[in-house]
C-alpha cells in the first residue's frame, strides 16, 4: 500500500485515543447511573465529564485536521452505496461526538452540580431545572445509544472490508 493512501499519523493518533475515551465513557456511564449518591458517585461524574469535554475537544481537533488534510480518498472501486454509508457514518460521528458532550453539559447546567474541567469551574448556563436536567439526560442516553448504533455500523463496515481477501481499506487507519 502507497504511504499516501494512508491517514497521516496525527490523525490516526486522534482516531486511537477518541475510540479509547468513547469506550471508557461508554463504561463509566453504565456503570455511574448504578452507584449510590454519594462522594465515589460524584468522582466518577467528575471523570465523566472531564473525559466528555475531552472528546468534545478532540473531534473538534480531528475536525480541523480533517480540513487542512485531506483524507486519503476512497479506492475507485467501492460500489457507491459503500462510500454513501461510509461518509454518513463518519458525518454522524462527528455529529454525535460534538452533540453528546453538549448536551452533557446543558444537563448538568440544569443541576445543582457544577462542572470541573482540568480543575477549572466551568459556568452553569442555567438555573437549576430538575425537569430540563432530565430532558437534557434524556437526550444524552438517546444520543448515547445513537452513538452506539453508529459505533456498531462502523466495525461491521471494518469486519466486512476484513473478511475481503486482498482488501486494504482497514490498514490506512492502522500506524503498523
Amino acid at each position: 500500500m502507497d504511504e499516501t493512501q494512508k491517514y497521516t499519523r496525527i490523525a490516526m493518533l486522534l482516531h486511537w485515543l477518541t475510540v479509547t475515551l468513547v469506550a471508557a465513557l461508554f463504561v463509566l456511564g453504565w456503570t455511574m447511573v448504578d452507584l449510590p449518591k454519594g462522594p465515589t458517585r460524584g468522582d466518577f461524574f467528575a471523570l465523566y465529564k472531564t473525559i466528555g469535554i475531552t472528546v468534545f475537544l478532540l473531534t473538534a481537533l480531528r475536525l480541523g485536521w480533517c480540513l487542512a488534510h485531506r483524507p486519503p480518498a476512497l479506492p475507485a472501486a467501492l460500489p457507491d452505496w459503500q462510500r454513501s454509508l461510509a461518509k454518513t457514518v463518519h458525518y454522524l460521528f462527528y455529529g454525535l461526538l460534538l452533540t453528546q458532550p453538549l448536551l452533557g453539559y446543558l444537563s448538568s447546567s440544569f443541576s445543582t452540580y457544577p462542572t470541573y474541567y482540568l480543575g477549572m469551574t466551568l459556568p452553569n448556563w442555567a438555573l437549576p431545572n430538575p425537569s430540563r436536567n432530565e430532558l437534557f439526560s434524556e437526550l444524552h442516553a438517546a444520543g448515547a445509544l445513537g452513538l452506539a448504533f453508529t459505533i456498531a455500523a462502523h466495525l461491521l463496515g471494518v469486519l466486512s472490508h476484513l473478511a475481503r481477501r486482498g482488501d486494504r481499506l482497514v490498514r490506512r487507519m492502522l500506524p503498523w
